[in-house]
């Protein structure tokens, strides 16, 4: 595993911890995309580029999250799975509202949240991918 690898996944391990930091990673996310690439690249990318290369990188996770949600969609279908669910939700003070919500609350809840969680997926690694362009451009 290179460096950048190591970076982002101590990132992502932080953002866990702390989601203050998620819009943090995302940033990273896109950053770290476009310097692997220009480390190994014979160009440098411009900002255009590092924009659409943090974008696709935010694309990437985005589905990754959505395979996620319809995996948890079809789960929570089961009735015991989403006992089990709720049960498991009194651990974590973050989760105590699922305890409340029915079935049919919680999907829809998270219909609503999948496009708002697309544009900050995305969006977030793009400017990310620009900063990255720019502070990676060699000086002549």
């Amino acid at each position: 595993m290179g460096v950048a690898a190591g970076t982002l996944l101590a990132l992502v391990a932080i953002s866990l911890l702390v989601p203050a930091l998620l819009p943090l990673v995302l940033c990273g996310a896109g950053f770290v995309a476009v310097r692997v690439y220009n480390g190994r690249a014979v160009q440098p990318l411009t900002a255009a580029g590092g924009a659409r290369l943090g974008w696709m990188t935010g694309f990437w996770m985005f589905l990754a999250f959505a395979v996620m949600c319809a995996v948890t969609a079809l789960a929570v279908n089961n009735p015991e799975i989403w006992e089990q669910a709720k049960s498991m939700s009194a651990q974590f003070p973050q989760a105590a509202k699922l305890a409340l919500l029915s079935p049919h609350d919680f999907l829809m809840q998270l219909v609503v949240e999948v496009p708002l969680f697309f544009f900050l997926v995305t969006l977030l690694p793009g400017l990310g991918g620009i900063l990255g362009a720019k502070l990676s451009r060699k000086r002549p």
